[in-house]
Parts: structure tokens; sequence; C-alpha cells
């Protein structure tokens, strides 16, 4: 008997990592673009462009879902309404689920309705396309073999989220810089990080692109750090973030300085600067 269990023990985890494979190898194949949809302005319509580049067939559920932004950098699902926060009373879209073959490619689209006497303030919610297994994958008889005994038969839900927001009225936000510190992330590479905290007020989110420059005694800027798409958003006040280095060829990073810019996407530092600090390094 307990030889028996043992050996639907095993086959069950084995058909979980089947399970497992699957739909991980279905989230990997789906690309969303973009990653981030804004509604401000005049905006009334837009849309999300889906892609199969893997080599199955594709099921995805699409579904609106609550996340915030922990003080990491992460986020952690809302359970309750809260405010800024909104499910899909003002923001519609269609289809709700899709099907796509390798290669093939889908439009979302969206349609703003904002409520009458909507306040004014910025509104967020995550845009979750959402795997679904292979009916023949979830059929346990099949993965198990068994008729009889116990069976664990576990399905993970493998998903991707992009932010949809809904900015109401003239919002202003302001950023800066904090507790920059310089961090040895690998003892035997060398390499280190950058640590500091993004602060932000106003009543809308930031988002931008970091670069970091390391200036030698004497010396030209070097681009040396870059994180793309780093966001603070509402109502959180400040969120911590850590930027990998790379040290420029024939340098130590000592004797200079480091240079932070945090810039709106898209634009240079003429044009879209957020905020900026600097670091002495001895």
């Amino acid at each position: 008997m307990q030889h028996r269990l043992q050996v639907i023990l095993l086959l069950s985890l084995l058909a979980i990592s089947a399970l497992f494979a699957l739909n991980a190898n279905a989230a990997a194949q789906l690309m969303v673009s973009p990653t981030r949809i804004v509604f401000e302005g005049n905006d009334r319509t837009k849309q999300v462009n889906l892609i199969n580049n893997g080599a199955d067939t594709g099921r995805f559920r699409i579904s609106f879902v609550n996340r915030k932004m922990t003080a990491d950098g992460n986020f952690e699902e809302v359970t309750e309404d809260e405010a800024g926060m909104y499910s899909d009373d003002i923001v519609r879209f269609s289809p709700r689920q899709v099907t796509l073959a390798p290669g093939q490619s889908q439009t979302v689209r969206l349609m703003l309705r904002k409520k009458s006497g909507m306040e004014d303030g910025e509104y967020r919610s995550h845009l979750l396309f959402q795997s679904l297994p292979d009916a023949e994958a979830t059929d346990v008889s099949k993965l198990s073999g068994q008729k009889r005994g116990m069976s664990i038969h576990l399905i993970p839900v493998i998903g991707v989220t992009i932010p949809v927001i809904v900015r109401q009225g003239q919002l202003t936000s302001n950023v800066s810089l904090s507790d920059i510190a310089l961090k040895q992330a690998n003892t035997v590479k060398g390499e280190k990080t950058l640590s500091l905290k993004l602060n932000r007020s106003g009543t809308r989110s930031a988002y931008g692109d970091f670069r970091v420059y390391f200036i030698p005694r004497g010396g030209s800027p070097v681009v040396i750090g870059q994180v793309n798409g780093v966001a603070v958003y509402t109502p959180l006040a400040s969120r911590s973030v850590e930027i990998r280095l790379q040290s420029p060829a024939g340098f130590e990073l000592s004797d200079g300085e480091l240079h932070i810019r945090y810039l709106e996407s898209g634009k240079d530092e003429q044009t879209g600067l957020l905020a900026e600090s600097r670091l002495a390094l001895p």
C-alpha cells in the first residue's frame, strides 16, 4: 500500500511538472504591445496588439485585475476597492478571450467611458493576459494513467499584466532621488549596483528611464547603467530602485562621481529631465 501511494505521488508530481512547463511556455509565447496604456486629455480609444511568437497554438483570457505597488517596486493583489483603482466600469475592452495560432496576431480594443461628475485624479487598473491550459493537458487520467487512488492535480495559471491608467483633469507630479548608495553586488566578478529611492509627490504617478554616468576626475561622462520603464504609482510616495552597473574598460569606480538622471520615457536630458542627483566617489 505504501509503495502504491509513493508511485501515485510520483506520477502526480510528474503531471504537475508537465502542466507547469506547458503553461509557462504559453505565457512566454505571447508578445504584448504596448506594455502600458494611458488615457488622458481627449483620448477615448486605445488598442493592445497580441502576437503569438511561439510554436504552439495558445488560448488566453483577458480581464482586469487590481494591483498596488509596494515599496520595493513589486505588485500585490488588492482584494478590496481602494482609492484610485477601478475594474471595467470606466474602461471596456473586447475581445475577452483569444485563441492564437503560431504567428497569428490579435488587436484588443479599449474604450473609455468616463462617469458623470468623475473627480480629478489618476485611476489605474491592470489588464491581465492569462494563459489557458490545453484541454487534453487537464485530463488527469491521460497524465497519470490512474483510475483509482489518490491524485494531485494542480494547474498553475501564468499571465502577464500591463497597467491601464485614466487621468482626469490637470494633474501634477514632482520627483526626487534620495538614499543613494553604491553596493557590491558580486564579490567574485566585482560587479556593483546603485541603490536609491525614487520619491513622488502630487496627483499623478511618475514613469521614466534611469541613466547612470561615471565621470572620472578630469574625464568625460561614460554611461555605466540604465533601466527603462521605472514607475512609482499613486498613492505610493516612494519606492526603492537598484541599478546594476558596468565599470567602463580601464576604469575603477573611484576618484570621480556618479551622475544619476531620471528621464521621461522617450525623451533626452534636455527635453525630459525629471530628477537628477550626484554621488562623489573617493
